[in-house]
Parts: structure tokens; C-alpha cells; sequence
């Protein structure tokens, strides 16, 4: 048992195999354990993920110790394909459990993961938090249909997929709740707090007063960039002067955030052609966000395909951007139609998408207010200071109940 911190309780924050933690190369998930982690007061946070030759195999950062798994290249592979028969990443993971002895295990987005580790530690409880659902999950990662998992809690990152998830991968869990991600609302702040900074952000890429519409996440046609593309075509109608900033690369992890897709590089060729200007960042580090946030005069989210609860989302709000966003999965219960952003009647329908962006563009007092409200609700709701309590207060009931 290792020696951590006496007289605090202990949780393991237990990220998937895929990316490191904290996330150097994108991760919404890994986001979210790192921040949550950094923000605990009341327990002693254990990270665990996997290895990456950037950082560490052991690491404290103030509160906070990482653990990192190592998978050479062929037990990565046969992890990926036989996961069922060769669980590495989860029998190395049971290992340093046993070494750190926590009170909680935190399994995030891992429902094989979880159920393993409360078959190995049935005296340990879990929580099971999902930030995706059952379909966006790999095919090698997911139980079969209503398997029963019997953990002491199943979370989950929005209300959509707690409902989704309440009867398939929720099932045999001992209670439901969600817990939404948060923001950093000291970081993330708006351009009329640092209007000096937003000033040097726009210069470094060009731009001077141009109204901007930016979006950030991957470029790919289910996150709606090719809607977007094509909506654009009709702004510049109207705004010729307009700029599109698309800040994002192909896919996450080592080697891969600027991979030539199908869909980029056609993409890209169309981008070409456009009459109006756009900028493509490439992938930019999760710790020079904050920077990018100021660029825009509006954020955009298209998205074709239901999301759980997108960070961007949550940063660019509380940066004070109103938000334009499809209104599938738990996007609305970030974006308040009306109230800090509108939401798409159709996510498909690019025309809609243009006049939603051209009207916000085109009235600067009702964009101010809607970004007002953004940042208001970010501080008030989704601040990582709550999100941090409100996860001790279920650690707290856990462990009451188990005493």
C-alpha cells in the first residue's frame, strides 16, 4: 500500500486506455478526471491512466498523484482485439488499485472496466461515469445488452444519457444521478475582461474587427462542419467581411490530431473556393483554449449526432460567446434557447444554421446579452468549484453507506 496522504479518504480516478492524462492531445473525458481531480478538497485523488512517452509513469502534482499504464505496441493490439480474453489494461489497472488501497473507485466510460473491477474488489464501491453513450462506445468496449453491472452508483454527464443508459448499461447499479462537466471560469473568461488580449489573439491570426464565427472540436462531418461550410456561403451573402475560424484537428491521440481524412481533405479543397475568409488552426492544447475562445463573436456547435455534454460548450460560455448549437442529445440542457444562445429547429438545414449565425452577427446588443447570460450561467452552474462538491457530497453518501 502506497503511502498517501493520512486521514483523507482516497479515490481512483480511473480514465479509458486511449489517452493520457491530463489530455496533451485532446480528450473530453480525460478533461474531465484532470480537472476534477485538481479541484477535490476533501479526498485524496488517484489518477490512473495510460502511459505516454511525454510524461511520467509516477507523478504528483499537488494533491494530485498519476499512476500511468504501459502497454508495449503488440500488447496494445492484443488488448484492442481480445479485450474479453486479455483484459491487460484492466488486470493493470487491479494492480495499482491494490497498491494505493483507495475507499472509491471513479471508472470513467469503461463499463467492462467497472464491472471488473467490482468482480476483483466486491468490498471497494464504484461509480460508473459515463460521458457517452452506449453506441458512441467502441465495439470491444462494450458489455453485452443489459448486462448487469452492479456498482454503487451509475453517473452520467448529462440527463440524456442517464436516460438513455438508465436500463442498458445502468442497470444493476444501486442508484442514478448526473454529473455535469464543468468549466474553469477563471481561465476561461470573456474578451471585455481582457480586451487587451483578444486584441493580440485576432492580430497573431490576421484579424482585426471582422465579425467571427468560430467553431472548435473535430473536423468531421458528424460534428456538422460541412453544414457549417455550406450556412457560411450564405452569411458571407449578407456579412462578406465575415472570417471562419474552424480551431480543431482530425481525431485525438499521439500522431493523429492532423491525419488526412476523407472528409478533411475534401474539406479543405472547399475551403479553397469559398468567398469568404477561413482559418484552420489545426489542433490546438487544451491549456491554449481560453486564448482561442477570444477570437469569436459567436460559437458554433452543428452537431449531427446526439452528444452527452460537449466541453466546448461550457468553455466558450463562460468566455461570454453566445452559443448556435443543434439541439440533439444534452446540448440543451447547456444552451437555453433564447436565453444564453439558440438552439437549431433543424440540425440539418443549413439555411437555418446561416440566418441563426447572421442574425447574431447582425445585432451586437442581443449577441452581448445572450453572452452576458452564457457567462453568467457558466459561473453559477457549471463552475469546476460546484462540480467538485457536488461529486464529494455523492463520495460522502457512498461512504456513509457503507459504514
Amino acid at each position: 500500500m502506497e503511502n498517501l496522504l493520512h486521514g483523507m479518504p482516497t479515490v481512483a480516478l480511473i480514465g479509458p486506455e486511449l489517452f493520457p492524462i491530463p489530455p496533451l492531445r485532446g480528450g473530453a473525458t480525460e478533461l474531465f478526471i484532470d480537472r476534477l481531480a485538481a479541484h477535490l478538497n476533501r479526498y485524496q485523488p488517484v489518477v490512473i491512466g495510460p502511459a505516454d512517452p511525454e510524461l511520467p509513469p509516477r507523478e504528483q502534482r499537488g494533491l494530485v498523484a498519476y499512476r500511468r499504464i504501459a502497454l508495449n505496441s503488440v500488447q496494445r493490439w492484443l488488448y484492442r482485439r481480445y479485450r474479453h480474453l486479455l483484459p491487460l489494461y484492466d488486470r493493470r489497472v487491479a494492480a495499482l488499485v491494490r497498491q494505493v488501497a483507495p475507499d472509491l473507485l471513479h471508472v470513467h466510460n469503461r463499463p467492462l472496466l467497472a464491472l471488473n473491477l467490482k468482480t476483483w474488489f466486491p468490498e471497494v464501491p464504484v461509480i460508473l461515469h459515463m460521458h457517452n453513450i452506449y453506441s458512441i462506445l467502441g465495439k470491444r468496449e462494450r458489455p453485452a445488452p443489459f448486462t448487469p453491472i452492479p456498482v454503487e452508483v451509475f453517473a452520467a454527464c448529462s440527463s440524456f444519457v442517464l436516460e438513455q443508459e438508465r436500463q442498458r448499461l445502468g442497470t444493476g447499479a444501486g442508484a442514478h444521478l448526473v454529473m455535469y462537466n464543468g468549466v474553469d471560469t477563471r481561465i476561461f473568461r470573456p474578451k471585455w475582461e481582457r480586451p487587451d488580449e483578444a486584441r493580440a489573439v485576432r492580430r497573431h491570426y490576421g484579424l482585426a474587427d471582422e465579425p467571427v464565427v468560430l467553431y472548435a472540436g473535430k473536423i468531421r462531418e458528424s460534428k456538422g462542419v460541412g453544414v457549417l461550410g455550406r450556412a457560411m456561403h450564405r452569411v458571407w451573402e449578407n456579412l462578406p467581411h465575415a472570417a471562419l475560424v474552424l480551431v480543431g484537428g482530425t481525431e485525438f491521440g499521439r500522431g493523429r490530431t492532423s491525419r488526412e481524412t476523407p472528409f478533411f481533405k475534401q474539406f479543405r479543397e472547399q475551403v479553397a473556393q469559398a468567398p469568404g475568409r477561413v482559418i484552420l488552426t489545426g489542433f490546438v492544447p487544451h491549456e491554449d483554449m481560453a486564448k482561442i475562445y477570444l477570437l469569436g463573436d459567436v460559437l458554433v456547435a452543428p452537431s449531427q449526432k446526439p452528444e452527452g455534454m460537449p466541453m466546448v460548450l461550457l468553455e466558450a460560455a463562460s468566455c461570454g460567446l453566445p452559443l448556435v448549437a443543434s439541439p440533439l442529445g444534452g446540448i440543451p440542457e447547456v444552451v437555453q434557447n433564447g436565453g444564453n444562445g439558440v438552439l437549431l429547429d433543424n440540425h440539418e438545414d443549413a439555411e437555418e444554421l446561416a440566418g441563426k449565425i447572421t442574425a447574431l452577427l447582425q445585432d451586437p446588443a442581443f449577441s452581448q446579452r445572450l453572452g452576458q447570460k452564457a457567462r453568467q450561467r457558466a459561473l453559477e452552474r457549471f463552475s469546476w468549484q460546484r462540480i467538485a462538491q457536488e461529486q464529494e457530497a455523492v463520495y460522502d453518501e457512498i461512504l456513509g453507506h457503507k459504514r
